[in-house]
């Protein structure tokens, strides 16, 4: 950046004063490529801020600069001492538009001067316009330049090289810059201090500062004193605090005065309130069962829900002097649900609250992830109080803290001084304060003072947007690769409540016997071994023993036999000890014994290791293998002999690809035993059922010598002309949810997909985070595998393996990539990793793009791209080099190919054009005449009904066909001097036909299975939320989910609905019908639905959707009134309790709870195991009433007719009659009656009847 020097200049004339000048390059500015708003401390230590604006980017002044975008929200502002003189700055177009700009300067908030209209051309325009205006305005100034214009209007404009001289005066002047928001404290606590700015001109005595009574100030933030004397020449900052001595509103002005200078005063105001007592609003000892999920013992999934759910740890976790938790712990899982725990009491609007608890990180990314937080009441993405964590290149931690943001740029870290598998106690303070945006998040890590608050460690930005209220804390999974173990956590409104309790009584380490001297034969273990005995009291954390060099231990005698072990802070056991080194003579060492908070112990241990007397004779230290799969095993040899030796030879081979056997005969096997006087040939061979690169060894052991290993390896290769692995074959980014990935096999054997993953990094990220999916199962040569998203259409759906709705859900600037888990490599990517393009696709020449295509890879492919091409890493192009070269493009939703894959490496034979099938396919209302045709000449089309993959065996098309049943056509074109064309598909669907509900709930889910509900049901609940409706039958109910809006017609309660057609899915355990056609008009109106009366422990899943009456129910009045939105409320009758569930909007909301028992009609729903009710109106709460008894019923059969009879039941007005072939089904309604008797024609076989009282 070229630095513009202003030379300071002194005039003496008439006692006048330069008092104030400067200039600002940018070189300290932090915009960014992206608009965003900020701010940064320029030259001068003048702060300029600035909204929706940027760096400079393609369109530089000189160097650094500012770009302006829009009249709106764009602008840049700084508050200046001293006053200004002349004000000056340079000014560009940026980017192309022909839009004219227009610049407005801004002073103290009114329009000093407007630049002439400029860039009015369209193209780029390099001209530089000066800006020069006499300001001429004493004191704190305040400078905005903004654009005039329409709001919305792209107009950028880039800024740079601002200057200004000083304003010139000889009056005797008291500066006062800033503006005090209003302050809060408790009694006995003085406030936070705000600051402003003041300064003296042309004074001939001290400025005193006096402040209103409850008031005090200072100059360096310390001592405070309600007076203060400042030199004449004084210019700095004044710090205000309330002092916080008597509760009481105060306000008033703090006065500046001087000799001969006007007086000026800063108005100031606070109140101070009783303090609250210590209160504990929430102690998460996560007492719960190890394994389950947090999200099933009271947190509540907000984001992400049912993947990767956060589990209950099995060991918890200590912390000295921290209050002992009696429970578990929760532990992350990497990416996927984020959960929260709602506090105590009403949400917290004022005042400090404080969360402990302990963290064990145990995996981390260099990439900065937050992963807890406050929040308000749940559902809300208000997070703040973000807790960081990250790590670098050698696994050190670092935590870190943000007020709101979550970019790694703008949070306060600590330095890596923290490791992996270690506990750490957090502390989190957040300070609800008036006003806006000044609230204050600071943080703590192992503090160690636990009754008076120290200094704290970390402190956010203050300026950041505040939270609206707090009444939870989260925990957050965002990364694959950060997990971590949380214990004890509290919150509190005191420092010192939050380590109230019983504490963690002192650890200690034990390890009791002496080992005995131990000898060995070096290179070898000894063959004797020790012991003694290790155990804990009062641990929490593992026990690590480590080994001194030559020694190794076990916690068995046989082993495995390591340096070093983790053992569980329960152990209390034996440690085996033997002496293996391959240094001869006498070793001694120290086995250190380690655990959270204990001190540390220690056991020596001694040992000699002796020459050997047998020395190993062979002609090889290695054996290399090449093969081609499938091919004849290679065999590879070497000769062995061991000198001196009186015991067998005992030869041990690792690896499962080898095998080996002494001489030219026998069976191969992966153990010999030889005579001490072998000498001879040892044979290996590697087998080569399958491609890959194959390690192993042969370790030699004889009495007397020194171990012997021999290592082997060897690599398996693909057939010419197969590919060399795995890659994307079809690529599908079609409108709304038509997305699809196809995976091709053509490496000439079967393949093991559980040992791949498809990865889909989103807007350039270069971690996938949750959006990964491990395949599974087996894929046979020239076969495909296809992955979609479970909203694209049944052609697609109708073919695909798997469904996945968080990998097959990427855009045009998206990544896709294909890992080999066990190499950890790429093995296909489709895009650039890291890198989001712009216009919001990859593009080259020919109407290739991501974005809105459907890409086939061209058939003499062989091989995925295994290097991201970024143009960073080794042998990498830059950008997605292979578009255009590797893939065929298609029109946005072509899905004809899906599902197979032509295969032709080596050929440059063009393959015929696919056949085009009409009509299009999809769910059908009636018969269709379909029709094949190619544009290939000579065409000869082959096509299948059955959905198998037609070849030039398959039926001959020679003429339109008629389908009127779930149908997939699948067509080729085989032509003369043609390749066989790529297989085209598209399928016909009908619904399949069901009676009732009863039926409809027990036909399979998913995306492509149909269902005409071909009965009449009534709707008994509808809510915009999800276009949701509730609709039963005689037999039983079913929950409408209706995101999309498909079904347009007004219902109102109670009317008949015939006709839906729809398919079936499950969320959270709720079997959900999905419409894809709009039913018409309701078939019958004002129908009457009488609420089944059950009771909460006989609901079960089969009753979803089901509008009952529980009665004589209790509910949980904690909170005094139904929230505005939803919520969870534990109720009760005689028969037990669960969850009531309320809706939103509704006409309960904000109303009192019950207070009494109720009558409850409500609607029965589900989350996950647990069966919930929800009420629909206020009018579903009726009076409590007496449950009803069950009626005796008497049971006959004459002459062909059924007739059940029974006594009136006190209070029933209404008898339900239901029957079954097997009540271990369900039963259904066939009747009611006032009266107290039934009949109905006898059918020859068992049935059975029950009679319910309403």
């Amino acid at each position: 950046m070229f630095r513009k020097l202003i030379l300071a200049l002194t005039l003496v004339l008439a006692l006048s004063f330069v008092w104030a000048q400067g200039a600002e390059d940018f070189t300290n500015s932090t915009a960014t490529a992206s608009y965003a708003d900020g701010s940064f401390v320029g030259n001068g230590g003048i702060t300029w801020t600035y909204g929706h604006s940027r760096n400079e980017g393609s369109y530089p002044i000189d160097g650094n600069g500012l770009m302006l975008r829009n009249a709106s929200a764009s602008y840049l502002e700084a508050t200046i001492p001293g006053g200004i003189g002349n004000f000056s700055f340079d000014y560009r177009k940026a980017f192309t538009n022909a839009r004219a700009r227009v610049l407005e300067l801004y002073a103290n908030n009114a329009v000093v001067y407007t630049t002439e209209a400029f860039g009015g051309e369209s193209g780029e325009d390099t001209t530089i316009h000066p800006f020069s205006h006499n300001v001429n305005i004493p004191g704190l100034v305040t400078i905005k330049i903004k654009l005039q214009g329409a709001s919305g209007e792209n107009s950028q404009v880039t800024l740079d090289n601002i200057s200004w001289t000083g304003h010139v005066s000889a009056d005797p002047t008291i500066f006062v810059g800033g503006t005090l928001t209003s302050f809060s404290t408790y009694v006995g606590t003085p406030s936070g201090s705000q600051s402003y700015t003041l300064s003296g001109y042309n004074l001939s005595s001290n400025i005193s500062v006096a402040a209103p009574a409850g008031f005090s100030l200072s100059t360096d933030d310390v001592t405070f004193t309600n007076t203060l004397s400042l030199a004449s020449d004084f210019s700095g900052s004044v710090y205000v605090r309330l002092d916080g001595t008597t509760q009481g509103e105060f306000s008033g002005n703090i006065e500046h005065t001087s000799t001969g200078a006007t007086p000026v005063q800063l108005a100031v105001e606070g109140v101070v309130n009783i303090p609250l007592p210590p209160t504990t609003y929430l102690e998460e000892q996560f007492n719960y069962t190890p394994g389950t999920t947090l999200a099933s013992n009271g947190w509540f999934a907000h984001s992400g829900e049912g993947t990767n759910s956060p589990l209950v740890h099995t060991e918890g976790l200590g912390y000295p002097g921290y209050p002992l938790a009696a429970g578990y712990a929760g532990i992350t899982l990497g990416s996927g649900e984020d959960v929260s725990k709602t506090l105590l009491g009403e949400a917290i609007t004022e005042g400090t609250v404080y969360s402990s608890f302990l963290i064990n990180v145990t995996s981390a990314s260099a990439t900065a992830e937050y992963i807890y937080h406050f929040m308000p009441q749940v559902p809300t993405t208000d997070f703040k109080g973000k807790f960081f964590v990250s790590k670098n290149a050698e696994d050190q931690l670092r935590f870190g803290l943000t007020k709101a943001a979550s970019s790694a740029s703008s949070v306060a870290w600590t330095e890596y001084n923290y490791a992996l598998n270690t506990t750490y106690l957090v502390v989190l303070k957040y300070e609800i304060l008036p006003e806006g945006n000044n609230d204050i998040v600071t943080a703590w890590i192992n503090p160690t003072d636990f009754y008076a608050e120290p200094t704290p460690l970390l402190s956010a930005t203050v300026t950041e947007t505040d939270i609206a209220s707090i009444n939870a804390v989260a925990i957050r999974q965002n990364n694959a690769s950060v997990t971590a173990i949380f214990d004890g956590i509290r919150v509190t409104n005191n420092w010192a409540q939050l380590f109230d309790g019983e504490e963690l009584p002192t650890p200690v380490l034990h390890a009791v016997g002496e080992p005995d001297p131990l000898y060995s034969i070096a290179g070898a273990p000894s063959e004797e071994i020790t012991s003694y005995t290790v155990y804990g009291e009062n641990l929490y954390g593992s026990i690590n023993v480590t080994a001194p060099t030559h020694f190794e231990i076990a916690t068995a005698a046989e082993g495995p036999w390591q340096s070093s072990l983790t053992l569980p802070a329960d152990f209390n056991g034996l440690v085996y000890v033997r002496l293996n080194t391959e240094v001869e003579g006498n070793h001694v060492g120290f086995i250190l014994h380690n655990s959270p908070g204990a001190e540390e112990v220690s056991k020596r241990v001694e040992g000699e290791a002796f020459a050997p007397d047998v020395t190993w004779n062979s002609s090889v230290t290695e054996l290399n293998f090449t093969a081609e799969v499938n091919a004849e095993e290679p065999i590879l040899s070497y000769t062995l002999s061991a000198t001196g030796a009186n015991t067998n030879l005992v030869l041990t081979l690792e690896g499962d690809a080898f095998s080996m056997r002494a001489g030219t005969s026998g069976e191969w096997t992966n153990a010999l035993s030889l005579a001490p006087s072998f000498n001879g040939s040892i044979y290996v061979k590697m087998l080569t059922a399958a491609t890959g690169n194959f390690q192993g060894s042969i370790q030699h052991v004889t009495t007397n010598a020194s171990d012997m290993t021999i290592a082997l390896s060897g690599s398996v290769t693909p057939p010419a002309g197969a590919a060399l692995d795995l890659f994307f074959s079809e690529y599908i980014e079609g409108t709304g949810l038509n997305k699809a990935l196809e995976i091709f096999n053509g490496t000439g054997m079967l393949v093991d997909l559980s040992d791949y993953q498809v990865e889909h990094y989103s807007n350039g990220a270069s971690d996938p985070g949750y959006r990964t999916v491990v395949l599974s199962g087996t894929l046979a040569n020239g076969e495909v595998f296809v992955l979609a998203h479970s909203g694209a259409d049944a052609s697609i759906t109708g073919i695909a393996n798997i469904t996945d709705d968080n990998v097959v859900n990427f855009n045009g600037d998206d990544a896709v990539a294909i890992r080999k888990i066990s190499t950890d490599a790429y093995v296909d990517i489709i895009g650039v990793i890291g890198e989001r393009p712009t216009g919001g696709a990859w593009t080259a020449d020919g109407e290739y793009s991501t974005k809105d295509k459907t890409l086939v890879r061209k058939p003499t492919v062989t091989q995925g791209v295994s290097v991201n091409p970024s143009g960073h890493e080794p042998n990498s192009p830059t950008g997605f080099a292979t578009l255009a070269t590797e893939w065929d493009a298609y029109p946005t939703n072509t899905f004809t190919n899906i599902g197979t894959h032509l295969f032709t490496p080596g050929s440059e034979v063009n393959p015929a054009d696919a056949p085009v099938i009409s009509p299009e396919g999809g769910l059908q209302s009636g018969p269709v005449t379909v029709s094949i045709s190619s544009s290939t000449p000579g065409a000869v089309i082959h096509y299948t009904l059955d959905g198998s993959t037609p070849d030039a065996n398959s039926t001959v098309y020679t003429a339109p066909f008629v389908v009127s049943t779930t149908t997939t056509v699948r067509a080729i074109t085989i032509a003369p001097g043609y390749t066989p064309s790529l297989v085209t598909s598209v399928t016909y669907s009908y619904a399949t036909p069901v009676e009732n509900i009863v039926t409809l709930r027990g036909m399979p889910t998913g995306a492509s299975n149909f269902y005409q509900l071909t009965g009449e049901a009534i709707l008994t609940y509808q809510q915009s939320w999800r276009n949701q409706k509730y609709i039963q039958d005689a037999t039983a109910a079913i929950l409408i989910d209706d995101y999309p809006g498909v079904i347009t017609t007004a219902y109102n309660l109670y009317d008949g609905i015939t006709g839906i057609v729809g398919t079936l899915g499950t969320y959270n355990n709720v079997l959900q019908f999905t419409p894809v056609f709009d039913p018409g008009a309701a078939t019958s109106s004002n129908n009457v639905v009488v609420p089944e009366v059950r009771t909460l422990a006989s609901l079960t899943s089969d009753d979803q959707a089901k509008l009952i009456r529980v009665c004589g129910v209790t509910m949980d009045a904690t909170n005094g009134n139904f929230a505005t939105g939803v919520e969870s409320i534990t109720i009760t009758d005689a028969s037990g309790s669960l969850t009531m569930r309320t809706f939103s909007p509704t006409d309960y909301n904000g109303t009192p709870i019950p207070t009494e028992p109720v009558d409850l009609i409500c609607l029965v729903g589900q989350y996950y195991e647990n069966i919930q009710v929800s009420p629909r109106f206020l009018a579903d709460f009726l009076p409590a009433t007496a449950q009803l008894a069950a009626p005796v019923v008497q049971i006959v059969e004459t002459n062909g007719t059924v007739t059940l009879s029974w006594e009136a039941v006190a209070g029933a007005v209404n008898y339900r009659i239901e029957r079954s072939d097997d009540p271990y089904t369900g039963f259904v309604q066939v009747g009611t009656t006032p009266a107290t008797s039934y009949s109905e024609a006898a059918t020859g076989t068992k049935l059975f009847y029950r009679v319910i009282a309403e």
